[in-house]
């Protein structure tokens, strides 16, 4: 709270107001001003209350984190005739464009917590503002507050009157409820809490009701003498926008709940002109949020049941329909649905969902049925997930991928998406290899050096940014040079035959040799003969084997998934064979299984790329290298 100390100008007879008396209470000349423009500050209330006598002091509210005022203050006068002046003179005068609702302020919150004397006042006409309630009920007694709410500088045609005593509110209701003002019936109750009202439960007792699918057509004294039929009926109000034109709904008052309640179990339903009505219960603002808050609490939580009781299954047998899935599931629980996803054409799609009752249920097919076979095919069974779930889960795994596989040097700059690629082996002109004498170790200079890259063609290009001394370049040309990574050859240019002792970003040694006529060690597995694959899942972990395993996968793995997908072919065969070999070898048993992977890597690159297209933390920096065609 922000408090500006005023220096009370003196009355034209005297230079100084005269000290307090004895007994005199600053808070007895103490004014609350509130329902103030956000703008308005304490010059500006100074400027409005100091015509009206010497001020002590005047305190704007303030938010204690942001500093904004919270529309309302304290005005402190000298003497508490010139504050009940200015509580009479400018009381609902406007200060910045908004009325001031200026009262007495009181240090005991009970009677404004408790809303003694406190009355409700509704059906009121929109010419009737704070000034005009004020001036028709200060007649029974003396008035503490009084406002008629507005929203958007517009009425809301209700408000409330507060008088200091029970009394004088008991009499301003029973003279003024059902009376007519400016043509309408007005509605004088005590005010009750929110806490303390009718919960929405109790819908036997309500006399409002509110009707919608009106035709344009439809006046008041139509819809009046429809609902006359099923009792009296006090006010009637069709909702209009700013042209004048009807909005559709609106409202009907009855004299007793018994009426209402016929109403509406009459005609909600009904034909009124050319349209059917909806009569119902009419509900106030914050009841219907509390309601569509329930509603929509019950929703999630219904989707929450569903998530945990829902099974997705992959690798399905093309024979397996919707029974045979429920059947082969039934064992393990009640089941709510089943569903084999099938294309256009009626093809099966290769997987499913299995929906039980309970997530227990759920749980115990996926502990015992996962890995299973169902007509010769091993099932893949996992907890169902949404698409947003799942597209954060490949979002987050792309980014580790990223991180733990290129390194974080690959992340720092530049825009190039990163490559998976698979080009097939062996090139129609390798390039023979010498060893060197030393193996030599590369490091990287700026971020313009290429990546390593697993499964690259021979002949590979690979640009580096590197500073060679110019006692080695004078060596003589060095064009005829090859390096190899783990039996890969690489092509490079200018690149010296001794050792530089520069650290590769992997620490891994580069082994160069003489161009010649000697093979390669993947020709030379492949002049050998055909070579299983099947041999290299069973051969022992070695590192020369399992590289070779994985290349006579990957030569076998392409031209199928070139078939599916030619533009991504060596994109996506490079994700499949991060795959375990077992499982890579099943997907060349069955080709539709196959399909399916190739369909979810050409979905998980999509997003991927839109992913980091939309993500300017992660960039990555400018392609370098180029490969060969195949």
């Amino acid at each position: 709270m922000a408090a500006m100390l005023v220096s009370p100008p003196p009355p034209p007879q005297l230079l100084h107001p005269p000290p307090p008396s004895p007994g005199f209470e600053l808070h007895k000349a103490a004014l609350y001003v509130g329902d103030l423009d956000p703008e308005v500050s304490e010059v500006e209330l100074v400027d409005a209350f100091s015509g009206m006598g010497p001020l002590v002091s005047v305190r704007l509210c303030r938010d204690s984190l942001s500093g904004t005022s919270l529309c309302y203050a304290y005005v402190n006068f000298f003497y508490p005739s010139d504050a009940s002046k200015a509580l009479s003179c400018l009381n609902h005068t406007k200060l910045m464009g908004k009325p001031m609702r200026i009262m007495w302020s009181h240090r005991d919150p009970l009677p404004r917590k408790t809303g003694l004397a406190n009355l409700f006042v509704k059906n009121l006409d929109p010419s009737i503002n704070s000034a005009s309630l004020q001036d028709i009920f200060c007649k029974f007694g003396n008035i503490l507050s009084c406002k008629v709410a507005e929203e958007n500088g517009k009425s809301k045609c209700f408000g409330f009157v507060q008088f200091d005593s029970d009394d004088s509110a008991t009499a301003a209701l029973n003279a003024l409820n059902d009376t007519m003002l400016e043509g309408k019936n007005l509605f004088v109750s005590k005010f009750v809490k929110k806490s303390e009202r009718k919960e929405a439960s109790e819908e036997t007792k309500f006399t409002n009701v509110y009707v919608k699918n009106l035709g344009e057509d439809l006046t008041e004294e139509i819809i009046r003498d429809k609902f006359s039929e099923f009792g009296k009926v006090g006010t009637v109000v069709i909702m209009k926008d700013g042209n004048g034109k009807s909005r559709g709904f609106g409202f009907v008052n009855f004299e007793s709940p018994d009426e209402a309640k016929k109403a509406v179990e009459a005609l909600n339903g009904a034909m009124l002109g050319s349209k059917k009505l909806f009569v119902g219960r009419a509900q106030k603002k914050a009841e219907r949020q509390e309601l569509l808050k329930h509603e929509k609490e019950m929703v999630n939580c219904n989707i929450g049941k569903e998530k945990a009781s829902n099974l997705y299954v992959k690798n399905l047998d093309a024979s397996v329909d919707d029974d045979k899935l429920q059947e082969y599931f039934s064992s393990c629980g009640q089941i709510t649905s089943a569903k084999v996803m099938r294309h256009d054409s009626g093809l099966s799609k290769g997987f499913g969902f299995v929906c039980f009752s309970t997530s227990q249920e759920a749980q115990k097919a996926l502990t015992t049925l996962n890995g299973t076979l169902l007509h010769g095919r091993s099932l893949y069974i996992a907890m169902a997930q949404r698409k947003e779930d799942r597209q954060r889960v490949l979002r987050d795994y792309y980014s580790q991928y990223l991180l733990q596989y290129y390194g974080p040097h690959f992340l720092s700059s530049g825009s190039s998406s990163p490559d998976y690629s698979f080009v097939p082996f062996p090139h129609p002109n390798p390039t023979p290899q010498i060893n060197s004498p030393q193996p030599i170790i590369c490091q990287q200079f700026g971020r313009n050096l290429g990546v390593m890259r697993p499964f690259a063609p021979q002949n590979y290009q690979q640009n580096f940014s590197t500073f060679i001394p110019m006692k080695q370049a004078q060596q003589g040309n060095t064009n005829n040079w090859g390096y190899q990574q783990n039996s890969r050859t690489f092509a490079t240019s200018k690149v010296p035959t001794q050792a530089l002792n520069y650290a590769s970003p992997s620490n891994q040694k580069l082994h160069f040799k003489k161009k010649g006529n000697n093979k390669s060690g993947s020709e030379e597995a492949s002049s050998k003969g055909s070579v299983s694959v099947k041999h290299f899942i069973r051969a022992p972990a070695q590192s020369n084997v399992w590289g070779n395993s994985k290349e006579i996968i990957g030569h076998h793995l392409y031209p199928l998934v070139h078939s599916l997908q030619p533009e991504l072919a060596g994109k996506i065969t490079g994700m499949l064979l991060e795959m375990n070999n077992s499982d890579i070898i099943k997907l060349l048993d069955s080709p539709d299984s196959l399909a399916v992977q190739v369909e979810q890597a050409v979905q998980a690159l999509k997003e991927a790329k839109a992913w980091r297209s939309t993500e300017s933390s992660v960039a990555l920096p400018v392609e370098s290298t180029s490969c060969l065609s195949y």
